[in-house]
């Protein structure tokens, strides 16, 4: 049958160049036919291809070959290309992702060559397989995969099916060449379901892309299309100027169906014209370069335009014929869909021979490689040394840049550490001085008040006593006696007129807490003060608040100089039912250990003065912990 093939198309063409004999030969230079088979694969591929030895790098190489073959429309290569790749994932794990993506890939050659060919209903078979072997849907071999589905349904015209797929698509966030092969795939089914005006402004879209220069078969198919676009909505003259460049396109790049389709409408439209001659000249390369690239369906087309022609001419026996040959290529199709099978085991045979031949070369490539692999090691031996003194002079400069970083921020805290101990030294002078002063000032308060109870009042009363015991009391003792009442009363006055003014002008409580808060405002550090109940506190003698109040200072005192703390909490506190006086002392500072460094004078000055109390004071501090100082002393 092939055979008979060959015969008509020789034929068909002995019979076209007869009649273009009479006709101006300039009109028919335009259609050509392939006389060679033109690849773009660089031979050193083929030879890399021969030479690799791991599996993983062997399907790299297929891929490539099959990348190239497919961008050329070699349909039949990239059939057999994407068929090599699953023959030898066969041998591997299916779980590795790696092979998971290269399985993909073949199978996307392998539908693809067999939907250019014709063999639909395989092609179809072969998407879905590739598209089964991954559930991710952000992948973008199975989006490609889906893609050429979609592809295959519209071309079986099952546009439902095709639409179906196509909305699932999204063009948002994919890389630009999967953008535009699902905006191109959109207007081929709008051109299916004959929607022109909508299938030209997509196919306008992928046209204005900036980087469509990138892609070019996709440009020369959006421009192909919008020819027959304007050939169907009667602008003639304008679609052969778009088929004519195309075509030398798709000459130039290889893009064979391109170059059918755009000849094919050529002879479409001359046909149209009533220009037999050209149309029939036009549609006869078509059919030509359709049976020499193996393109069954577009056969089928063109034997259809040409059927037409003739039928148009009244040569109904050239139509019969032709007929006839379309009868025996959808024959052909459905039995080469059947022969797969066949074909597959020759496939494995062929490789296996070439297999061998592989393992012949790679013997003479371990020699090279070993050859290789010495000047390899040399120069890694080299780069080492190299790198083995660059990296302790790297080494010394980072710890020299790390040693002056590190001393610049010495030098900022030293500094920050002396203006510190600066500022807290003048105010633990300050605060020294005013206690000095303070206990100065009250111990010489005391003391007068003691001289002026103890010794005047004492005699004064001694006086007094005696004078009683006088038997005759005349009108001057009396006078004398009532004077001395006004004198002992006036000296009472006076020594307890030195007690501290501020325990007369003031509550305790707000006194305490005045106290605080200045010292507050005026260092750094949180001071809280409660006292409870107050109105109780604020009633106590005036002697047990002086003693609560020197405490208080005292306690103070001591932390700012000795505490670093932050935060500062008294509490003084009444307790009726055990009739006791209780004055609590909290700090968050660095705290201290009684057995190494013992009880300084403010501690033992604070013990003694709680003792003439008769209270207790209990300290409870640790190193890095704080410090609690409770105090409790007998209400009366």
């Amino acid at each position: 049958m092939r055979a008979i093939r060959v015969l008509f198309i020789f034929l068909l063409f002995i019979t076209f160049q007869t009649k273009s004999q009479d006709q101006d030969p300039q009109k028919y230079i335009i259609f050509k036919a392939f006389s060679q088979l033109p690849t773009e694969v660089d031979h050193s591929l083929y030879q890399s291809l021969e030479q690799a030895r791991l599996p993983m790098e062997k399907l790299a190489y297929l891929d490539t070959i099959g990348i190239i073959f497919l961008r050329t429309d070699l349909v039949d290569s990239v059939i057999y290309y994407g068929r090599q790749m699953n023959q030898l994932i066969s041998d591997l794990d299916p779980e590795d992702e790696n092979v998971n993506y290269y399985q993909q890939r073949a199978y996307f050659y392998e539908g693809e060559g067999k939907r250019d060919i014709g063999l639909l209903e395989d092609a179809i078979a072969t998407f879905i397989k590739g598209i089964e072997l991954s559930v991710s849907e952000d992948n973008t071999m199975q989006k490609f995969l889906k893609l050429g589905l979609a592809k295959t349904y519209l071309t079986k015209r099952e546009d439902a099916k095709a639409n179906a797929i196509i909305q699932k698509l999204s063009t948002n966030n994919e890389e630009l060449s999967l953008t535009l092969s699902i905006l191109i795939t959109k207007a081929d089914y709008y051109f299916s379901r004959n929607h022109l005006d909508s299938a030209m402004l997509m196919y306008n879209k992928v046209l204005e892309e900036e980087k469509i220069d990138n892609y070019p078969k996709l440009k020369l198919h959006a421009q192909v299309y919008r020819g027959i676009i304007q050939s169907e909505k009667g602008y003639k003259e304008e679609a052969l100027t778009i088929f004519f460049e195309s075509k030398e396109i798709a000459l130039e790049k290889g893009f064979y169906d391109l170059y059918i389709k755009s000849i094919l409408n050529e002879g479409n439209i001359y046909r149209e014209k009533k220009e037999y001659d050209i149309a029939e000249a036009a549609l006869s390369m078509a059919y030509i370069n359709s049976v020499s690239w193996n393109r069954m369906i577009l056969q089928r087309r063109v034997i259809r335009a040409l059927v037409d022609l003739y039928v148009e001419k009244e040569d109904f026996k050239n139509a019969f014929s032709l007929m006839t040959q379309d009868s025996y290529i959808t024959r052909q199709i459905s039995s080469q869909q059947n022969q797969l099978q066949l074909r597959d085991i020759e496939l494995k045979y062929e490789t296996l021979q070439k297999e061998r031949k592989i393992d012949n070369l790679q013997k003479e490539q371990i020699k090279k490689e070993a050859e290789i692999s010495r000047q390899k090691t040399i120069k890694n031996a080299i780069l080492i040394g190299f790198c083995i003194i660059l990296a302790p002079i790297i080494l010394l400069l980072v710890v020299y840049y790390q040693k002056l970083l590190a001393q610049s921020m010495l030098n900022k805290q030293q500094e920050e550490l002396n203006k510190q101990e600066v500022q807290s030294l003048l105010q633990s002078q300050e605060l020294q001085l005013a206690k000095t002063s303070i206990v100065a000032q009250n111990e010489e308060r005391s003391r007068i008040a003691r001289e002026l109870h103890d010794s005047i009042g004492g005699n004064l009363a001694g006086i007094k006593l005696q004078m009683n015991n006088i038997t005759h009391q005349d009108a001057y003792i009396k006078q004398l006696m009532q004077q001395l009442d006004a004198t002992y009363e006036q000296v009472r006055e006076i020594s307890h007129s030195l007690i501290p003014k501020a325990f007369k002008d003031q509550a305790f409580t707000q006194l305490v807490s005045s106290y605080i808060t200045n010292l507050s405002n005026a260092q750094d550090i949180q001071l809280h003060f409660s006292a409870y109940p107050e109105s109780e506190i604020d009633q106590l003698e005036q002697k047990l608040q002086v003693m609560l109040f020197n405490l208080i200072k005292e306690l103070v005192t001591n932390a700012f100089k000795h505490a670093q703390a932050s935060v500062i909490n008294l509490q003084l506190s009444i307790f009726t039912d055990e009739g006791t006086i209780d004055l609590l002392y909290e700090d968050n500072g660095v705290g201290f250990d009684l057995n190494k460094t013992g009880k300084g004078i403010g501690l033992k000055n604070m013990e003694h003065r709680v003792e003439t109390f008769n209270g207790t004071m209990a300290i409870d501090s640790a190193e890095k912990r704080g410090t609690v100082i409770s105090i409790s002393i007998p209400k009366a």
